[in-house]
């Protein structure tokens, strides 16, 4: 059927004050509306206390779930009658078109697998985005303005725990029992202050939105306090990304208003303004970031190692998720100063990079292009609205997409911000549609519609329990034996890693995990094959490889036909990830502790040189050179292994034993009185002999 065209105007009636023609209003279609509010509110607030993966993963598997959930009964309306909203037929072609790259890039990916499902910390797979792609999808051509604003609402509400569970963990207070790696104490519901910041700077604008259309001065003035409230907590949060994020949000938001009503020389000037000065503004926060080190120098220093990764699968990318394996390979050893020794990169921190590595630069060009279309569309009746300003909220939404598009060129999306994120961009497309077309009823014969839907139910079970549950299982297993590990029961800790294995046999960190604790517990055949069965999964893994190096290493001292084991798997880690000093120097102090002093003088020179932050690698090689005959490099790397490693009493030692083979023997007395001071006891046959040679000098 033809569509039929609205007129500008007209079509701002549909923009989240109103919906005339709306088809929510019935009993049964409130179902997906219950559902899409659930979204809202359980993902950013959602903690699982009982599993490994506390935040990201579990609020991932849950959101799925709720999605497909949503589109079976999108499904089920469809087939009883309903007939959905028509998308723009070029929304409709960037949206099928980034399914299918989404699915080719998954199937010719290095990892299917982890492509697919995701890792273990972000489940942010081809699964997961698809999953978004149908939530974009289902919301667009259904939602109302009534609902709308709902969603929207309740979105503000949730940054109000959020905010007040920052300023308790600010003040030293965690009320929730979690754990986390991160270094800032404001974890919150989404697991770290980066998160946090960036969940509340794209709630931002909908907030201020929210002051200017409160009907009463007790709502606005509640508005305005949580407004406050957020940029508190976002400044508290000490994350750029989400600083910048909020006030691109705030000024997009204002300009959004303000615009369409100027004349259109008038709004090309001051939009151009406005991109030269945030380009500009950009520009400058990284050359201050490069320059003073930290967090930003940081992303500059994966950007740049990322592009050099991209060139080689540009159309089609890696697969999600997947860029911890292959990071390795061009990982820069500049970043070691910024983010420290041993932490996995498995994320560029900008949204088209990490696009792009993932599913290829197609992919990107059409997820922007998606984006594109939906904002000009918004646009579009911003300026053709009839009333002045026009409806803040439909600026509103823009604005927070705008927001999250420029907090992710420093920083990625999580669960709570990419749900919001495609919910809005729904929100816009279905608000400022062009056409009221609707495709003919679906007609089915009398048995169809209970068949389709059984099973649909049936296919969405499965998809549930195999993608979503049996996940959280294997991963409640392993929060079981980390819970065993801290209270010392190993035996108890083995039998769940072996139970999480047995559900997740495709996860290595499950592997890993169960190799640790058998090796503990001297079952070093089980922890062999485990160690083995995970780098079947990922053979491009390096860290694997120095795992199994450690292991074979360990047994060497009773069995030294394990030595030149050990001595392959470092050398096949070192070939993957050439630039790791972390690797160089676990190697080293296996030859050295072999007997191989020169090997370990070689490997100890290469850590030190990767890294010149190591005391620990200095103090290898402090040792080998000392084997080696050379004193003063020897007192040069124990010198500057005490500098990184003071409370080391070897490392003082060894500086004590050089002074005194150079005849300096005031600076051994100094170097050796320190090391009895941090640790009496350690090596009393050495330490007793060179007392006693000092004394009689």
């Amino acid at each position: 059927m033809e569509p039929s065209r609205k007129t500008p105007g007209s079509a701002l009636s549909l923009a989240l004050d109103t919906d005339a023609s709306s088809l929510l209003e019935s009993g049964a279609s409130r179902r997906p509306e219950a559902l899409w509010l659930l979204m809202v509110l359980v993902t950013p607030l959602f903690v699982n206390f009982w599993v490994e993966q506390q935040f990201e993963a579990s609020k991932v598997w849950l959101l799925r779930s709720l999605i497909w959930l949503a589109a079976l009964v999108w499904l089920a309306d469809w087939l009883a009658g309903w007939r959905p909203k028509l998308l723009s037929p070029a929304l409709r072609r960037a949206l099928v078109g980034l399914g299918l790259v989404l699915l080719l890039s998954t199937l010719l990916s290095t990892d299917p697998y982890t492509a697919l499902f995701g890792s273990l910390d972000r489940a942010n797979g081809a699964l997961t985005q698809l999953s978004y792609l149908f939530l974009f999808a289902t919301v667009a051509t259904r939602i109302s303005g009534p609902t709308s604003r709902k969603l929207l609402d309740v979105a503000i509400l949730t940054g109000v725990p959020i905010c007040l569970l920052a300023l308790a963990q600010a003040v030293g207070w965690q009320p929730l029992p979690v754990l986390s790696d991160a270094r800032s104490l404001l974890t919150t519901t989404l697991g770290r202050a980066n998160f946090t910041g960036a969940y509340l700077a794209l709630l931002l604008p909908l907030t201020l939105v929210a002051v200017q259309s409160a009907q009463t001065r007790w709502q606005r003035g509640g508005y305005v306090a949580f407004l406050l409230l957020q940029l508190a907590v976002i400044g508290l949060s000490q994350a750029r990304a989400a600083w910048i994020a909020g006030a691109v949000g705030l000024a997009v938001l204002l300009w959004l208003q303000a615009a369409p009503g100027w004349s259109r020389p008038v709004r090309w000037l001051s939009g151009l303004g406005g991109l030269i000065a945030g380009a500009g503004a950009l520009v400058v926060i990284l050359q201050w970031g490069i320059a003073s080190g930290g967090s930003i120098a940081a992303r500059w220093t994966i950007w740049q190692a990322s592009l050099r990764l991209l060139w080689p699968r540009l159309w089609l990318g890696y697969g999600g998720d997947t860029l911890d394996l292959h990071f390795p390979a061009v990982y820069p050893p500049q970043l070691v100063y910024y983010q420290g020794r041993g932490v996995v990169v498995d994320r560029a921190h900008n949204w088209l990079l990490d696009w792009s590595l993932s599913y290829g630069f197609v992919a990107t060009l059409l997820l922007s292009g998606l984006v594109f279309l939906v904002l000009r569309q918004g646009w579009r009746h911003l300026v053709a609205a009839e009333e002045r300003p026009p409806n803040p909220w439909l600026a509103g939404c823009m604005a927070a997409i705008c927001a999250q598009l420029v907090g992710n060129l420093f920083l990625f999306e999580v669960a709570a911000t990419g749900l919001l994120f495609w919910l809005l961009l729904a929100i816009v497309a279905a608000a400022t549609a062009e056409s009221d077309a609707r495709p003919a009823a679906f007609s089915l014969p009398r048995w169809g519609r209970p068949a389709v839907i059984g099973a649909g139910f049936v296919l969405l079970i499965w998809a549930v329990w195999q993608s979503n549950l049996r996940p959280l299982l294997a991963d409640a297993h392993s929060w079981q034996g980390t819970q065993a590990i801290s209270r010392g029961d190993a035996t108890t800790a083995l039998a769940e890693y072996r139970a999480a294995v047995a559900s997740q046999p495709r996860r290595a960190e499950y592997r890993i995990a169960l190799a640790v604790t058998a090796a503990q517990i001297g079952q070093l055949a089980e922890a062999e094959a485990a160690l083995k069965g995970a780098i079947a999964l990922r053979p491009q893994d390096p860290v694997l490889y120095t795992q199994l190096a450690a292991l074979y290493g360990g047994e060497a001292e009773t069995a030294p036909q394990r030595l030149p084991l050990a001595y392959a798997a470092y050398e096949q880690a070192i070939a993957l990830a050439p630039t790791i000093g972390l690797t160089f120097r676990q190697y080293a102090d296996l030859a050295l502790r072999s007997g191989d002093p020169a090997g370990a003088l070689g490997l100890a020179r290469r850590a030190v040189d990767l890294d010149a932050t190591d005391g620990i690698a200095f103090g290898i090689l402090g040792w080998a050179e000392m084997e080696a005959g050379n004193l003063a490099a020897a007192q040069a790397a124990f010198v500057q292994a005490v500098k990184w490693q003071p409370d080391s009493a070897d490392y003082h030692l060894g500086l004590a034993l050089a002074y005194f083979q150079q005849n300096d023997f005031e600076g051994a007395r100094q170097a050796l009185q320190r090391s009895l001071l941090l640790d009496p006891s350690y090596e009393p046959g050495l330490t007793e002999q060179l007392q006693r040679e000092l004394r009689a000098q």
